[in-house]
């Protein structure tokens, strides 16, 4: 199982700002509520609802805002995980790309 990182002093590529963002995960047809904790164009911290295994890949999704983006899984650690989003070329919303 992929672990959190710990990295003192740690440096992204891109800035993330601190959230509270309902989100889903859909893996392999199940539905996995979530809360997203920190956000930026290329991934997010999740905070689970319970302790849960997930895939390498699967669909993420904003609900209020009916955004759904392919996703990978960076780390886990109990209830938080890491979420790196996969970019493509489709149009907003569209996760067929």
């Amino acid at each position: 199982m992929l672990r959190k990182p710990t990295v003192r002093g740690e440096i992204r590529s891109t800035p993330r700002v601190d959230c509270i963002v309902p989100a889903i995960i859909q893996d392999k047809g199940v539905s996995i509520a979530c809360t997203v904790e920190d956000l930026s164009i290329t991934g997010c911290r999740v905070r689970l609802n319970s302790f849960t295994k997930l895939s390498q890949n699967f669909l993420f999704e904003f609900p209020r805002k009916n955004i759904k983006v392919p996703a990978e899984l960076i780390w886990i650690n109990g209830d938080e995980a890491g979420i790196r989003f996969l970019h493509t070329d489709s149009p907003p919303g569209d996760a067929t790309g």
